[in-house]
């Protein structure tokens, strides 16, 4: 494997010095300008302005100004594309002597128009002109939500959900399409370094402070990312530093009496000619233990997590860019009972303390105007212990038995990768490889029988073709392949894929899509999550002779977003349909002691399909409404044999959202969002006296409906100073699950609908 990733990386670096050889010789000039709001001419600091179909651009500084360097002299297709407002472009002839007066004012649109997405792709594009169908979490959706981590983030997407799956530890998973959490890539900046152990609880892990927008692609990636994105990929993208500021946030939360607080900071610095420049963060967070139903057990356990991290990056040249990032992330959780005694002296305890370390190095350099490439190398390490167990008696031979619940798990994760991009004439040619290294070693059962110390790797190449064809580029077609060797796998896997959108006149999008993933064997996130009836400890293990999975997805849709007279609206319908064949699904195997063990076996196979619509409006000025519904059937091919069903569990057929943001004036706002959940078949555990084994029941949920409403206030009593106090609830209704188990011996697993009770809070943010 190491000589397959040595000859590769040498042939990566032949190409680009072939493609430095013919392109050296290219005349360039420098463009200058600047960029204003259309109504107010006030400047717009963060405005991307981009060579159309390229990677050469620069964004605006605080004066709306910016500067792009050794630019191909002759015609030229300026963007200037920032979110919120329509893209604006300008045809201009370059000279030698350059440019310096280019200026674009923009006028306000739709929604995400404007945006810059990457995920789809693997390049730079319009949000609006994206051939692979995007979802956009914006900074500022994340604000208004006051999401505090990644998970709070995701609540207001379509076809989206995030669920919490155990009472006692709250580990969440996103689900998309209706599949489980591990069918879904979670990447940061495009790297996948959110592990087989950081999945567990790293969507709650990564705070809202080192977000800059979140991107969601649905269906197979596999042509880009790997293994993994078979329902999708959720793509955190952090902040890039582009002006001076400093910002203290802090926010409190009252979860039906208990509290929930958190303090955050941040700074970012950008040199005077712009070289350079770092954005600094940190945040701490406490909450307290939750007890919805009074029976002394929490429904969410008790959390404590501490964030600092950066980002750093250095223009040598206008051409090459040098990028470093570091996090730090320390997290305590624990749930159950008895919150003042040690792990285990309580009836039931859950407890994990994580220490994880993430960096990332990358390098990138354009050649010339058609040529561009980047290498990086990532890495995380989660150093992690637990205790799953309790005090079952007070016999001595109990008291031993509960010290024995204690372990710990080690995961360090490293991923080298490059990616070469070539423009020609239609074409936008895209290659590369990524290699990674997962090693778990976990030994968080008191049975050393079920302890894992295992290094899965896995060596990827890419290729993929963006055509553009007709004059105004109106089709555009994605063609793309990767072949993987992973080390559970005899066999190299091949994953092809293709996106189509064609643009009609009248503004319609027409998007379709096949795309095809894979999952290999390994150990996946649930498989280190303990949990159990009394103290007992639940394990998941691969069955003997495990098959991959692989899935073929086809999605076809229409959408609008532009103006009917001068309201800004959005229509959209997409069709789905996902077919996995040897699905894994799970099996209860005995109990051995105090560990419940199950298998993870291959089904015949799986599938989901179903319509998603996404609504939105501007009306009049400061005021936004979005919707989106989504109406889905997922099942297996055959029967689960614990529960007599085909059925998806935990995964509601209907659900959406719609949320409305209203500015009063410039410096207040309204916002109010309600979550719709439908009825869903939820597995219980049951314990039976006399008997090892539980009763295994299928349930079927009540169907749920959150409502959150705030406001906020910009005060600008202060000169240089710019206080904002939010306030507001969530969950008005106190919409939450009414029969949830109860003592010593419930189902910590038997949870659904919404994670959080009705919830008070108030914030206040100083920036400067």
């Amino acid at each position: 494997m190491k000589n397959h990733l040595l000859k590769t990386i040498l042939l990566f670096f032949a190409a680009i010095t072939i493609s430095f050889a013919a392109n050296e010789n290219i005349i360039t000039s420098q463009i200058k300008g600047r960029v204003i709001d259309y109504k107010t001419k006030q400047p717009l600091p963060g405005v991307n302005v981009m060579i159309e179909h390229t990677t050469i651009g620069n964004a605006t500084n605080a004066d709306g100004e910016f500067v792009i360097s050794q630019v191909p002299v002759g015609s030229v297709k300026l963007v200037a594309t920032f979110i919120g407002y329509k893209p604006e472009t300008k045809i201009i002839e370059l000279k030698r002597n350059g440019l310096d007066d280019v200026l674009f004012a923009l006028r306000e649109g739709a929604f995400e128009m404007g945006s810059v997405v990457v995920t789809g792709t693997s390049t730079p594009h319009l949000y609006e002109d994206m051939p692979v169908k995007t979802e956009l979490i914006s900074a500022k959706t994340i604000d208004q939500q006051k999401a505090v981590n990644l998970a709070q983030a995701l609540g207001l997407q379509t076809g989206v959900r995030v669920e919490n799956n155990c009472q006692n530890c709250n580990f969440t998973q996103v689900r998309i399409l209706g599949f489980d959490g591990r069918y879904t890539q979670i990447l940061i900046d495009g790297d996948p370094v959110v592990s087989s152990v950081g999945g567990v609880y790293g969507l709650e892990h990564y705070p809202n402070d080192m977000i800059e927008q979140i991107e969601i692609v649905k269906g197979g990636g596999s042509s880009l990312y790997g293994g993994g994105a078979i329902a999708g990929t959720v793509n955190l993208i952090t902040r890039r530093p582009a002006f001076n500021r400093t910002k203290i946030s802090g926010l409190y939360n009252s979860l039906d009496g208990e509290s929930d607080y958190k303090i955050g900071a941040m700074a970012e610095v950008v040199s005077e000619d712009g070289k350079s420049g770092a954005y600094i963060f940190g945040s701490t967070r406490s909450r307290s233990a939750y007890d919805h139903n009074g029976d002394g057990f929490s429904e969410l356990g008790q959390l404590k997590n501490e964030t600092i991290g950066f980002n750093w990056y250095y223009r040598p040249t206008q051409a090459t860019d040098l990028m470093l990032s570091f996090n730090r992330i320390h997290e305590d959780r624990r749930g159950g009972n008895d919150f003042d005694k040690p792990q285990h002296e309580s009836a039931v305890a859950e407890w994990l303390e994580h220490l994880n370390w993430g960096a990332k190095v990358r390098w990138m350099h354009r050649l010339s105007e058609n040529v561009d490439y980047k290498l990086a190398y990532s890495f995380s390490h989660i150093d992690r212990k637990s205790y799953f167990g309790g005090l079952g008696g007070d016999t001595p031979e109990d008291q031993l038995a509960a010290l024995k619940a204690y372990g710990n798990t080690k995961n360090p994760l490293h991923i080298v990768s490059g990616q070469m991009n070539v423009h020609l004439k239609g074409h936008l040619l895209t290659g590369g490889f990524q290699y990674y290294s997962d090693r778990v070693e976990d030994n968080s059962v008191s049975n050393p029988l079920y302890s894992i110390d295992k290094t899965y790797t896995n060596f990827g190449l890419f290729v993929q073709d963006n055509l553009h064809f007709g004059d105004n580029d109106q089709l555009e077609i994605v063609l793309g392949a990767r072949m993987d060797k992973h080390s559970e796998l005899d066999d190299p896997t091949f994953s092809p894929r293709m996106n189509i959108k064609y643009a009609f006149d009248n503004g319609i999008i027409a998007r379709a899509a096949v795309t095809t993933g894979f999952k290999a064997p390994q150990t996946y996130n649930e498989d280190l999550h303990i949990g159990g009836l009394g103290g007992d400890q639940r394990v998941i293990r691969n069955a003997p002779g495990l098959d991959p999975e692989k899935s073929l997805s086809i999605s076809g849709g229409l959408e609008y977003q532009g103006f009917f007279n001068d309201t800004p609206i959005l229509i959209g319908i997409t069709g789905f349909y996902t077919k996995i064949d040897d699905a894994f699904s799970e099996k209860y195997i005995k109990n051995e002691g105090d560990i419940a063990l199950w298998h993870r076996i291959n089904s015949s196979g799986s599938k989901a399909m179903g319509v998603e619509l996404d609504l939105g409006i501007k009306p009049t000025e400061g005021i936004e409404l979005r919707g989106g519904f989504t109406v889905k059937k997922g099942e297996y091919e055959d029967k689960l044999e614990d529960f007599d069903t085909k059925d998806f569990l935990r995964t509601p057929d209907v659900f959406g959202y719609l949320r409305a943001t209203v500015e009063l004036t410039h410096d207040i706002e309204f916002f109010v969002a309600g979550k719709y959940t439908g009825e869903a078949k939820v597995p219980h555990e049951i314990p039976v006296d006399g008997q090892d084994d539980p009763m295994l029941k299928l349930e079927t949920s009540d169907t749920f409906f959150e409502v959150d409403l705030g406001m906020s206030f910009n005060m600008k009593f202060i000169k240089s100073l710019t206080p904002k106090l939010s306030i507001g609830v969530k969950n008005i209704s106190n919409a939450y699950q009414d029969d949830l188990d109860k003592g010593a011996d419930r189902d910590p697993a038997y949870v659904f609908g919404p994670i959080t009770p009705r919830t008070y809070y108030c914030g206040l943010d100083f920036s400067f």
